[in-house]
């Protein structure tokens, strides 16, 4: 009786063990989602900064290859490459403290200009006509980090066109 009772006892150990296992993973896993939801939506926030940042300049005479600031005939630097992050003169911190390890971070990069009625295209039916004038598009580069030292990083692009 007391060699099944130990068999039993052994058979619930294993299977609890088990579990606590099982449950340690799961957990992990939701913080490791929860750290890259953070780092998306920084990176959102920062994107939606250097979108206001092109809604407030009236030249282009900042874009000269420095401070985060590309223009046409300058090389833009890689994104996924670490000098590109860690180089001040290759991206701008957002202003924006959103809570993660460190502040986005990025840069623009002045692409073209749409000469007159072709910048009039209304694309996959969004937004309305933009009427007449040049269009300057721009590419915004983030990188974002979730809240800790060793945390999920996002990347993300997106273009931008403005009127002069």
């Amino acid at each position: 009786m007391l060699v099944v009772t130990l068999m039993i006892l052994l058979v619930v150990t294993l299977l609890t063990v088990s579990n606590m296992r099982s449950s340690v993973l799961e957990e992990k896993m939701a913080g490791n989602t929860n750290d890259r939801n953070v780092a998306f939506q920084a990176a959102e926030s920062a994107l939606r900064e250097g979108e206001v940042f092109l809604e407030g300049i009236v030249s282009l005479g900042d874009f000269q290859g420095q401070a985060g600031l590309f223009g046409r005939t300058d090389d833009e630097p890689s994104f996924y490459g670490g000098t590109t992050w860690s180089d001040a003169t290759n991206h701008v911190v957002a202003d924006t403290d959103v809570g993660t390890y460190q502040r986005p971070q990025y840069f623009i990069k002045n692409m073209t200009t749409v000469q007159g009625a072709e910048g009039a295209l209304n694309m996959s039916g969004y937004g309305d006509n933009k009427g007449s004038g040049d269009v300057t598009i721009f590419r915004v580069t983030v990188k974002a980090t979730g809240t800790g030292a060793d945390s999920a990083e996002v990347i993300l692009r997106t273009q931008y066109g403005r009127i002069f």
